[in-house]
């Protein structure tokens, strides 16, 4: 599933930015990917995958 269109990011790339600690945010999601935002509607899909990548890392932690 593409998350940004203007750039092609799909979720898969998104999922491994996020995963790697590259990008923590949308805009450095775009900086790591090598593009810039455009239209802005990818933003809040970004910060929330950013979000639940969080939270399952909080749940890993607080698990072990």
């Amino acid at each position: 599933m593409f998350v940004c269109i203007c750039n092609a990011l799909n979720d898969r790339t998104v999922n491994e930015l996020v995963a790697s600690g590259a990008a923590t945010t949308p805009a450095a999601i775009h900086r790591a990917a090598g593009c810039k935002p455009q239209c802005g509607r990818c933003l809040p899909d970004m910060a929330e995958m950013i979000a639940e990548h969080r939270t399952a890392n909080a749940f890993a932690q607080a698990a072990d």
